[in-house]
């Protein structure tokens, strides 16, 4: 243990080199040459430490990569982490990388290239330390996670559903908490058809398409909590075409949220039958939707791996507990198969996404070596993991 953290607070200077060379560099997801330089980077840099590496290209996307590392016992690990972040073109130039007191502030430090690199030195120090009781460790860059990961996922699924279990490596929380349970994400559109008519002269002919939605979204609403830990959000409406006319369609995007299967089931088929409760005579109502991510619940085997996350810490000298979140990531979609996952495995960081976005400077090297040991207690805890997930 005290080998491994030696080599990655050896390892500090060359990290933080390595952080500022990937946070430097636009790479939001639609920005296909962004994305690649960085994917090309990391891929030289897993070839240099002697990792097979496999090119998965992509069209409209990034391309993907897979590192492996083969061992010579038995077991295979997924890792996971993405290339991508949500700025556009000049947010690199405009504020890059920057020590801030005991933060590190830049675009994509804590979503997520802080724990993109966590990943390679975990493993360049369990290489290091000459570890090989494993049968292989597969680390998977994926290029659109920022946007739910819908190229991507078809690549990593069916690599992540021969795994035993798996690492995804976004910040552990502000206050140091992994992830070990996300909701599940359903989006719905809820479409309503009216008929038109001169608002001050003839209403009575028309059908108020605008008054219906209005009607659905409190029935949306009022599912809140219809299933422990649902919870039902109308983010976006739209509808009518002038003040005078009265509206023949609206439409509002509704974000659904749900902490377990069963929750998911229950949501969706309450969701599919408000249409059912016309309130407004002459409309009619269309619910489109479904599931984008599959909840991630704190299982037996999720909550093994949480404990063993915890007893490496507690050899590292410190404390590291566990939360649920309402975001998603690639875990839910690993959850979603099968696999026991843990998430929340990089640096300590927050304010994803806004110009304020950091990694506290001190965690990066305590939750790199606790990566590094987990991994080693996946592998030897393997066989009580497999029985957790019968």
């Amino acid at each position: 243990m005290n080998q491994i953290f030696s080599f990655i607070e050896s390892s500090r200077a060359a990290y933080l080199n390595d952080l500022a060379a990937l946070v430097n560099v636009d790479c939001g997801t639609h920005n296909k040459m962004g994305v690649d330089w960085v994917g090309k980077w990391i891929a030289a840099r897993c070839r240099e430490w002697n990792f097979d590496v496999e090119l998965m290209p992509l069209t409209a996307r990034g391309d993907c990569y897979v590192a492996r590392w083969r061992g010579h016992g038995s077991g295979k690990l997924f890792i996971i982490g993405h290339l991508d972040t949500v700025y556009p073109d000049g947010v690199a130039a405009s504020r890059p990388m920057k020590f801030e007191g005991k933060k590190i502030l830049g675009p994509g430090t804590c979503d997520m290239k802080a724990g993109v690199l966590a990943g390679l030195y975990a493993m360049r120090a369990l290489q290091q330390n000459k570890f090989d009781s494993f049968g292989e460790i597969i680390y998977f860059f994926n290029s659109d996670e920022e946007i739910g990961s819908p190229e991507s996922q078809e690549l990593y699924l069916p690599i992540v559903k021969e795994c035993d279990a798996a690492l995804v490596l976004e910040a552990a929380r502000a206050n140091g908490d992994i992830v070990s349970a996300r909701k599940g994400v359903a989006h719905y559109l809820i479409k309503v058809k009216g008929k038109s008519a001169h608002a001050g002269v003839e209403p009575e002919k028309g059908a108020n398409a605008i008054l219906e939605l209005s009607n659905q979204i409190i029935a949306a609403h009022k599912l809140n909590g219809i299933y422990n830990g649902v919870t039902v959000n109308a983010g976006i409406i739209g509808g009518g075409t002038r003040a005078n006319v009265v509206p023949d369609e609206a439409h509002a995007h509704v974000d659904v949220r749900m902490v377990d299967p069963e929750g998911m089931r229950v949501i969706s088929e309450a969701i599919q039958k408000l249409k059912d409760n016309i309130t407004v005579k002459g409309t009619s109502v269309e619910i489109v939707g479904e599931a984008n991510f599959p909840p991630m619940p704190k299982n037996k085997a999720g909550a093994f791996l949480t404990e063993l996350a915890q007893q490496a810490a507690r050899e590292l000298s410190f404390e590291v507990k566990d939360a649920a979140t309402g975001g998603a990531s690639d875990a839910n979609m690993i959850a979603g198969v099968g696999v026991p996952v843990l998430d929340g495995l990089g640096p300590v960081g927050g304010l994803d996404h806004s110009p304020d976005e950091y990694i506290e400077a001190e965690s990066i090297v305590p939750r790199t070596a606790l990566l590094a040991e987990l991994i080693k207690k996946i592998f030897a805890n393997q066989e009580k993991l497999k029985s957790l997930r019968r």
